[in-house]
């Protein structure tokens, strides 16, 4: 257990008490949960009536990755909310706002009687280098208030800790606002069709606020089930008919809520791998050997859905179905193919680099065998030329012979260099032209032609055809 002064204590969760990875991950000690403090917060929501003042509590949880990647997620409980009037679809989707927009209204009580001001980044930088500078045997001091502050460039000092080599990607990545709302009343499961339509409206202008024109539709999850669960790039709803909240992870349903702080840690680092490499394909610039492993690991150590306990992954296929169905979602697994790709092609890019390497070496070694190979010839020539005879030309002219050895060297590396460059500058990959036509076309020796059939029209193919506000009752969370 971390503890920390001023009633800042971390607890370290027992991660096998949920069972949300598998058991081989849990006994190497791949993952790591801890709950952080309380943190408190007050502010103003921007509603279309004016602004009104909100308060509460949120509580820090982290998801510690071997990969080098940690989760940070803040939820924030009906029980520890504090607004006037009802909490309506509205003030939810200001507070999923207060997320994303730079400078929100929002002041975050930290400890030492510090005040960081801003949206929820802030925040989050806040717990991210609160347990950073604890992790490396620093007190947390009032200084790092200062630091979490977050402008349109981002949280400087994780730009800092990039250029210093502490930090590998300084631009966080979030997956967004998880709302789960329990009231058996307003359940469309459970009211008359008019209470469902209502009840969509407000589903919809949380999922996709200021469109009218969209409606959600719940994640299939291929049987009947007394909840729904709604899915968007950056927002999650769960609707519950009834539910306590978890005591350790401080939500109505730790499955999925923990199953989306997964999908967030692979789509961060995917995100950072996506980053790297568009950057360097779009400004040209060299990458090493070293930096693509990294890469790859990362990759491959962040995308194994069977790292999870089986009761956990049969929701993975139906996440997956879910992008798939939904053309106004990107899906995660367009992402990896993506950035897959690019590693390919650095791969591939890098194995032919080394493979002319290869071809220099060995040209290398060729011209220094062959000149090797004509010492005689030359220790002859130069004793006509320089007189003496060959058998004294090493000792009465040992650097002109050095000389003549070298400069030949040089001159068979130079030619061997060019023939290998002009032979590989053009490489085909069929071992016949292309005009040859299958084997029983060509002219036999000492036969007749066989004439050629012409070619068929092709058929088209599928491309040719085609033209060019809602209540949260206690014990709800919102994240």
């Amino acid at each position: 257990m971390a503890t920390g002064g001023a009633g800042t204590g971390v607890d370290v969760v027992d991660v096998d008490e949920q069972a949300f990875f598998d058991i081989q991950t849990l006994r190497f000690g791949h993952v790591a949960r801890l709950r952080l403090p309380w943190l408190r917060f007050d502010g103003t929501l921007r509603l279309a009536a004016g602004e009104r003042p909100v308060a509460g509590r949120v509580r820090g949880h982290l998801l510690v990755h071997s990969s080098g990647f940690m989760v940070v997620r803040l939820t924030l409980r009906a029980d520890r909310l504090e607004y006037e009037g009802p909490v309506t679809a509205e003030v939810l989707g200001q507070l999923e706002r207060a997320m994303w927009v730079t400078g929100y209204p929002l002041r975050w009580h930290v400890p030492q009687g510090r005040v960081v001001e801003g949206n929820i980044r802030c925040a989050m930088n806040w717990f991210f280098l609160d347990f950073y500078e604890r992790a490396h045997g620093r007190p947390s001091g009032a200084h790092i208030a200062e630091w979490a502050s977050e402008g349109m460039q981002g949280c400087e000092k994780l730009h800092e800790l990039y250029r210093e080599g502490y930090v590998g990607h300084p631009f966080p990545v979030s997956f967004g606002a998880q709302f789960e709302i329990v009231n058996p009343r307003l359940s469309p499961l459970a009211g008359s069709l008019d209470r469902e339509r209502e009840w969509q409206g407000v589903i919809d202008s949380l999922m996709f606020p200021g469109r009218g024109d969209i409606r959600a539709v719940p994640v299939a999850l291929g049987r009947e089930t007394l909840d729904r669960w709604y899915l968007t790039e950056n927002q999650a709803l769960t609707l519950l008919l009834s539910g306590a909240v978890d005591g350790e992870t401080d939500v109505m349903d730790p499955d999925r809520t923990q199953l989306l702080e997964y999908l967030t840690l692979r789509r961060a680092a995917l995100r950072c791998v996506q980053r790297d490499t568009q950057r360097v394909l779009t400004e040209r610039l060299t990458i090493t050997r070293a930096q693509l492993e990294r890469w790859q690991h990362m990759v491959a150590s962040t995308t194994d859905d069977y790292v999870l306990h089986d009761r956990i992954g049969q929701l993975i296929e139906p996440i997956r179905g879910h992008y798939t169905s939904e053309i106004l979602l990107r899906d995660l697994g367009d992402l990896e193919r993506q950035v897959r790709a690019n590693l390919t092609w650095f791969q591939e890019r890098l194995d032919t680099l080394s493979d002319w390497t290869g071809g220099l070496v060995g040209a290398s070694v060729g011209a220094a065998a062959m000149v090797l190979s004509l010492q005689e010839s030359i220790k002859g020539v130069l004793g006509d030329v320089l007189g003496g005879g060959p058998e004294k030309v090493l000792a009465n002219h040992p650097w002109e012979f050095a000389g003549t050895m070298l400069t030949l060297m040089v001159l068979s590396f130079g030619l061997a260099l060019t023939l290998i460059r002009r032979m590989t500058s053009r490489l085909n990959p069929f071992s016949a032209p292309a005009t040859a036509g299958p084997p029983w076309s060509r002219r036999r020796a000492g036969g007749p032609r066989v004439p050629r059939r012409p070619p068929e029209p092709a058929l088209p193919g599928p491309g040719d055809l085609a033209d060019a506000g809602a209540p949260v009752v206690p014990g709800g969370s919102v994240r």
